[in-house]
């Protein structure tokens, strides 16, 4: 009887380690996945506009020309780090209509994000309303290099993807909470209301800048960009080509 006492309790104290160490696991995965930001300060870009001050919290920047895409940093600056960059590139490289609100703050910037379904800054709803291909560039969190593929486009998010993939880049299953496809979100309000959204992980951004560095100082300096962060400016260039042939 005493046998069997003192088997049970270790075969349940090896049960309790294996769970535990199973739950550790899940949640350092689980991790990996999780957003930059909890909760936004700011229920809207109205109520930011209202009691923050452009020039020094945020500008934004635009280029327009006669494309009918348009490449967009709408948590740009130092919001989501490296995403004004790349949107910027793959703006010039096709001669695409540009846009990028920019945190410019020293500090607390994450204070300016507001999310994609809230985002109601005239200047980007005016220049979607006349876009047929939009793409978003975003910053997730996550400590290995990778991107989540969001938003209504299938043709366009499509073609995304098998470009990125040709340069070797890490296109992860999108969580649930990256998809991006709410007819509300500001990816998807153009003119076939229907847009792509792309979700770059901390360390996928740190790779576009040759010291790995994603400070400000860094990031202003075109030298320091990294051929990580051309190609995946072309591999996005590429896939509008196609989808607009």
């Amino acid at each position: 009887m005493i046998i069997k006492n003192e088997y049970t309790q270790r075969f349940t104290k090896l049960n309790i380690c294996i769970i535990t160490l199973l739950l550790s696991f899940f949640y350092l995965f689980m991790s990996s996945f999780k957003p930059i930001y909890a909760a936004d300060t700011y229920a809207s870009m109205s109520e930011l506009m209202e009691n923050t001050e452009e020039g020094s919290d945020w500008i934004i920047s635009t280029d327009e020309t006669y494309s009918a895409n348009i490449i967009a940093a709408i948590h740009g600056g130092s919001i989501e780090a490296g995403t004004t960059e790349l949107s910027k590139i793959i703006a010039d490289d096709g001669n695409y209509n540009y846009y990028s609100f920019e945190g410019i703050r020293s500090v607390n910037n994450s204070e300016l994000h507001v999310t994609s379904t809230h985002y109601d800054e005239p200047i980007i709803e005016n220049m979607q309303a006349q876009m047929s291909n939009s793409v978003m560039i975003h910053g997730a969190g996550g400590n290995e290099p990778a991107v989540y593929l969001g938003g209504s486009d299938d043709t366009l998010r499509a073609a995304i993807k098998e470009q990125l993939e040709r340069r070797n880049f890490n296109v992860a299953p999108t969580p649930s909470y990256l998809q991006g496809t709410s007819s509300q979100n500001i990816a998807n309000r153009n003119a076939k209301g229907a847009g792509v959204q792309l979700e770059l992980t901390t360390a996928l951004r740190q790779s576009f800048f040759i010291n790995g560095n994603l400070s400000s100082y860094s990031r202003n300096d075109p030298s320091n960009w990294s051929d990580q962060m051309y190609a995946f400016a072309s591999a996005v260039d590429a896939a509008l080509q196609e989808v607009n042939s």
